[in-house]
C-alpha cells in the first residue's frame, strides 16, 4: 500500500467558513478554490469532479477518546491520560489509516449514494417507479 502523501494541513478560523469565505486548498494533484454550502465544502466549478468526506480520523479525537477509554476501565493501563503523548497518537494514527480496509463500507455509501441520487432525480422529475 502506498503511503498517504499529505503536503499541507490548515486548520481555518470557524468563523471564516461559517461567512462563506473562499479558501485555497491545495493537494498532492490540484489546487481548488473552496466554499462551504450549507454545511459542506462545495467546489465552485461544476467542471471539477467533487469528493466527500466520509470518514475523518483526527488526532484531537483519539485523545479524547484515550480519556474515555482509560477513565472506563482502570484495569486496561496504569497510564494517566496525559502520558499518551501526541508521538503517540500521531504514529498509532498513521498505522491505522495506512492497514485499515474500508472497501466494503466505500462500496455500501457508493451504492446508498446511488439509490438516493435516482430516487432524487425521480422526485425532481415527478416520475417514480
Amino acid at each position: 500500500m502506498t503511503e498517504p502523501f499529505v503536503t499541507m494541513v490548515l486548520r481555518l478560523p470557524a468563523a471564516a467558513l461559517a461567512h462563506g469565505v473562499p479558501v485555497l486548498m491545495i493537494t498532492a494533484e490540484a489546487a481548488f478554490v473552496v466554499m462551504r454550502a450549507h454545511g459542506e465544502v462545495a467546489f465552485p466549478d461544476q467542471g471539477t469532479q467533487r469528493e466527500h468526506v466520509l470518514l475523518h480520523l483526527a488526532e484531537e479525537e483519539v485523545r479524547e477518546e484515550i480519556r474515555s477509554v482509560i477513565d472506563a476501565d482502570d484495569t486496561l493501563t496504569r497510564l494517566a491520560p496525559e502520558m499518551v503523548g501526541d508521538a503517540d497518537i500521531h504514529a498509532a494514527c498513521r498505522a491505522v489509516a495506512l492497514s485499515i480496509d474500508l472497501g466494503e463500507e466505500h462500496g455500501a455509501a457508493r451504492f446508498r449514494a446511488a439509490l438516493a441520487a435516482i430516487r432524487a432525480a425521480e422526485r425532481r422529475l415527478g416520475s417514480s417507479t
